[in-house]
């Protein structure tokens, strides 16, 4: 992190390599294809064809890099496109796309080391390979973590036991993870309005953290730095609820045997919160240091200036300079 150029550092940008694409092209990998049309780039991991073409910006670096400029943004941590963090691939398929994801990844910022730095992936449905794949990352690639999911399949959440051996050693490794929603359908009563991203994303977001955090994997790891994307989701609004429960009932407290409070103070939150005065909400939450300047780039949903939405959140000169200057730099 010391090589990045000083000043706002983007901590939730995604990509989409275009080393990783030329691979897909040459066929490298059954089921994985790319088609280049008028419409733009569209891919196909393991045999399921993506529903809309990527944004340009995901793999073009220029253009990228003209959007940092235009947002103020002297650096990103570049993370895959959530759909390249898949759980659902059988164990050959996993262990190719996630090493492909994360080489491509770490050969960006060694083009661009001052711009770029680089979170990796790892397939926590099968934890033995997610902690060797999560130390190739971040000991021989020199990324800075990795990107997972809010869950990890429809029955397995993030603080199922079996992931103790990954958290373990993202603890020991002093990774950053970032928690992301994955993908979903617009379907059911998210199925009208854009609910599916404009809800059903930040309440993924907020089940996550409540798993994370009543399920004591923050209390039996502390040093883990784990940042939950879109300001928290709904947590931060919720802590108080939480709180109760763990107070009031008994299941609320079967896992957890500390404060609810200083589980969440231990959870880092990214800026996108498309409100300034959430984002004051958030930082008063927060422990001091946990909230990160990001944009979402390139989505539709990205925080197009979010310089500015931090500085019209009102909050103390110390809060504001640890979010545009130092956090990310301190953290990582």
């Amino acid at each position: 992190m010391t090589r990045l150029r000083p000043g706002p550092i983007d901590t939730h940008a995604h990509i989409v390599p275009e080393g990783l694409l030329r691979r897909f092209e040459a066929g490298e990998r059954a089921g994985f294809a790319v088609q280049r049309g008028a419409d733009g780039v569209r891919v196909t991991l393991a045999g399921k064809a993506a529903r809309v073409p990527l944004a340009p910006g995901m793999h073009d670096m220029a253009i990228r890099e003209r959007a940092m400029a235009e947002q103020g943004v002297a650096a990103q941590i570049l993370s895959p496109w959530i759909a390249l963090c898949d759980c659902s691939l059988g164990e050959a398929d996993a262990a190719w796309l996630h090493s492909a994801v994360n080489l491509e990844i770490a050969a960006v910022v060694r083009a661009a080391p001052t711009l770029y730095a680089g979170l990796g992936t790892v397939p926590l449905h099968s934890p033995d390979l997610a902690v060797a794949m999560l130390h190739e990352a971040v000991t021989d690639l020199g990324l800075a973590g990795i990107e997972i999911a809010t869950s990890v399949g429809p029955d397995l959440y993030l603080d199922d036991p079996s992931l103790d051996p990954v958290w373990q050693a993202a603890e020991a490794l002093g990774a950053f993870i970032m928690v992301h929603p994955p993908l979903e359908p617009a379907t059911g009563p998210f199925g009208a309005y854009y609910l599916n991203n404009l809800i059903q994303n930040p309440l993924q977001t907020t089940v996550a953290g409540a798993r994370l955090i009543l399920g004591g994997v923050l209390e039996r790891f502390p040093r883990l730095r784990l940042c939950l994307v879109h300001g928290g989701g709904l947590l931060p609004y919720n802590l108080g609820r939480l709180r109760h429960g763990h107070e009031v009932r008994p299941e609320a407290r079967a896992r957890l045997q500390g404060s609810v409070a200083d589980s969440f103070r231990r959870l880092y939150f990214d800026s996108v919160t498309h409100s300034p005065s959430a984002l004051a909400f958030l930082v008063g939450e927060s422990a001091p240091g946990h909230v990160l300047l990001g944009t979402d780039y390139p989505f539709d949903m990205a925080d197009p200036d979010p310089v500015r939405t931090v500085r019209d959140a009102g909050l103390g000169a110390e809060d504001e300079a640890f979010i545009l200057s130092t956090a990310a730099g301190a953290l990582l």
